[in-house]
């Protein structure tokens, strides 16, 4: 019995610092999407989401159909008709926090006014959808970034 504890604390251990060191896994999209196509439009433009709600959230397919009324050419009509079909379930996150990690969108980029680049590089000039976040989302990253900023380091700003 206390060997069977050890091991499973050993285990939880291991599985707690292999998800701190090693990257996330990567993350393949269906549809290839194009930010660097999409560059006129803001961040808000489709990730509407940043300005008012704590995730920026993926656009609705409305948010794509008020310029492209049907697939556009790169894109396989069935994947269009996915994409319409299921919504933001379509898009697969790439980004993933802890449960007790509590982040906002709208107060780093409105509040704070950071550029969505502070976090997700150039997103913009991409012609490929990230495989994984461009920066590895950790507690020393955050804590970095509220140094440099002057932001609060309170732990209940954050954690839950």
């Amino acid at each position: 019995m206390r060997r069977a504890l050890l091991l499973s604390g050993v285990a939880l251990v291991a599985a707690i610092a292999s998800s701190l060191i090693l990257p996330a896994a990567p993350v393949t999209q269906t549809l290839a999407f194009n930010h660097a196509k999409h560059a006129a439009l803001t961040c808000a433009g489709c990730h509407a989401g940043i300005q008012t709600t704590a995730r920026a959230g993926f656009p609705p397919p409305a948010v794509c159909a008020k310029c492209h009324a049907t697939a556009p050419a790169s894109v396989e009509p069935a994947d269009w008709e996915q994409l319409q079909a299921r919504g933001v379930r379509f898009w697969k996150p790439v980004t993933r926090l802890p449960e007790h990690v509590m982040f906002s969108h709208r107060r780093h980029v409105v509040l704070a006014t950071l550029a969505c680049a502070s976090c997700h590089a150039v997103i913009g000039e991409r012609a490929a959808p990230p495989v994984r976040m461009p920066m590895r989302l950790v507690m020393d990253t955050c804590v970095a970034c509220h140094r440099a900023e002057g932001a609060s380091e309170d732990c209940a700003g954050c954690h839950r």
